[in-house]
């Protein structure tokens, strides 16, 4: 009864408060200066709709391209990850970009 009542209140928290779009900047998670890659990263809630500053996100990469030697950088599609479960849907996501630097 618990599961269910728990359930019918995150359904009913869903209908009452739709997603917020939240402004996210990428932050770098790991970076390969042999390889000249770098993995940049942000997280969201259940209830955040993420609005992602592309523009800082490749400035902070080109800056890290450039103290290894490189010119640019290029991103790649993103891979998104549960971070934590909670009565049957995920409440905080991770989306985790590769870049690779470029000359």
């Amino acid at each position: 009864m618990k599961k269910y009542f728990k359930f019918s209140v995150s359904i009913l928290i869903l209908i009452l408060f739709p997603a917020c779009k939240v402004q996210k900047n990428l932050s770098v998670y790991d970076g390969s200066k042999a390889d000249g890659t770098i993995t940049m990263f942000y997280t969201y809630g259940a209830f955040e709709k993420p609005v992602v500053n592309w523009e800082k996100a490749k400035q902070d990469a080109i800056a890290r391209c450039k103290n290894w030697g490189y010119k640019g950088v290029e991103f790649f599609d993103g891979t998104k990850t549960c971070l934590k479960y909670s009565v049957g849907s995920c409440d905080e996501w991770r989306v985790t970009y590769k870049c690779q630097c470029t000359e």
